[in-house]
């Protein structure tokens, strides 16, 4: 088992007994780190200290057989003192060690500075966090009776969560949050009416999410559906037990355009519709690689509609012969040979489909850098690469009117 030691602060002053308890064992001294060796059972305690006059707590500790290690800090009355803080409390810290943190006697910036400090710890370093205990002043029965904040360390997590749905598209670290906190409140009873939707949302956003990154149409809009459906519960939900995801709920909402199940596609141009869509949310997230490979794959798919065969617009072997059709018109206007297939001739009876042929070759040329990671000889740089993804809507959009008159 790992040893914890305790950081904790000093500062001048007489000290009064008080009776410190934890939980329901208490101890009597006026000195509150003895209370917390005896009461949390730390190995070494670790006296961060501003002033000299209150150096000789550590003496009074020794002399009473608790491991004491005295660190000097600044006052923190600027900025530099404060990172001076930050960088001590932190660099008297091992990776993966068991720390409990007391900011009892902590005055103006220290509870602050334990707070990112701890943070920090947990986060990057990963330290195991045992507390952020303090004793506030005697209660009307006359004991300290000392507070975990730990559980506030949690905000951050809830923070990053939110960020990492609304930002880069990537619920998971959201998910396992709500899950847990739906399945505390269930594991007290000491709600009469606990939450019953968050969990089931949280997953189907997270299922949105990886169908997003994974490029997988049907997935996507599908979860998206879920994820908006009775989304009027999970509000009620939310503003009574996670207030914080509600800008998570405002994005879910916004997922209504993207929102179709599968029986949608009786519907192909509608369908497709939402498909491209999908496209532009990639887009805006910075998907470049996944929105460029959706575009492809939607274009094929138009191409199907305008030559009935949308029937079958998931054969995988259908579809790859139409895009052979497109990629030999392109070789065609080119005067280069060419293997026909059986959709050649029909391709070429429309009066629109060299336009058609150079939408394919600039998108399919694009995908094919991206599918490749660049392994070839050209010259292209990253931001010329990542200029053209952002470009391929309208060209996505102009095959859509070409495929789809009806709809223009």
């Amino acid at each position: 088992m790992n040893q914890m030691r305790c950081i904790s602060f000093a500062g001048p002053g007489r000290f009064i007994k008080k009776r410190y308890c934890r939980d329901t064992v208490c101890i009597e001294t006026e000195l509150v780190q003895e209370a917390i060796f005896h009461l949390y059972g730390p190995d070494e305690i670790i006296i961060c200290l501003s002033d000299p006059s209150a150096a000789g707590i550590a003496s009074d500790l020794e002399g009473r057989n608790i491991p004491i290690q005295k660190l000097w800090i600044p006052f923190g009355t600027d900025e530099p003192q404060l990172w001076e803080i930050f960088s001590t409390i932190c660099g008297a810290v091992k990776d993966k060690e068991v720390v409990l943190f007391d900011i009892t006697a902590g005055c103006h910036s220290l509870p602050f500075m334990t707070f990112l400090a701890a943070s920090y710890l947990q986060s990057v370093c990963h330290v195991t966090i045992a507390g952020v205990i303090y004793a506030p002043v005697t209660g009307d029965d006359g004991f300290c009776r000392f507070v975990d904040l730990k559980p506030m360390m949690g905000i951050l997590d809830w923070i990053a969560g939110v960020k990492a749905v609304t930002n880069y598209v990537d619920a998971e670290p959201m998910y396992s949050l709500v899950k847990d906190l739906q399945g505390n409140i269930h594991r007290s009873g000491e709600h009469p009416e606990p939450p019953v939707r968050l969990t089931s949302w949280a997953s189907l956003l997270w299922q949105f999410s990886d169908a997003v990154r994974l490029a997988r149409p049907v997935d996507a809009l599908y979860a998206a559906s879920g994820a908006i459906h009775d989304i009027d519960g999970i509000n009620e939900e939310l503003l009574r037990f996670a207030p914080s995801l509600i800008p998570v709920l405002a994005a879910t909402r916004d997922l209504s355009d993207l929102a179709a199940e599968p029986e949608m596609a009786r519907n192909m141009g509608e369908y497709v519709r939402k498909q491209i869509r999908l496209i532009g949310f990639q887009l805006d997230k910075g998907l470049f690689l996944q929105a460029v490979t959706l575009g492809r794959e939607v274009l094929i798919t138009l191409l199907m509609i305008r030559m009935n065969l949308d029937a079958d617009w998931r054969d995988a072997d259908i579809r790859h012969e139409v895009s052979r059709t497109l990629t030999g018109g392109s070789l065609a206007m080119q005067n280069r040979p060419y293997e026909k297939t059986r959709y050649s001739d029909d391709l070429i009876r429309y009066d629109d489909w060299k336009e058609m042929v150079l939408i394919w070759t600039r998108i399919s040329d694009l995908r094919n850098n991206l599918a490749h990671c660049g392994m070839n000889q050209r010259d292209d740089s990253v931001r010329s690469i990542r200029k053209r993804a952002s470009d391929i809507l309208p060209d996505i959009e102009r095959f859509y009117h070409l495929c789809l008159p009806e709809k223009r």
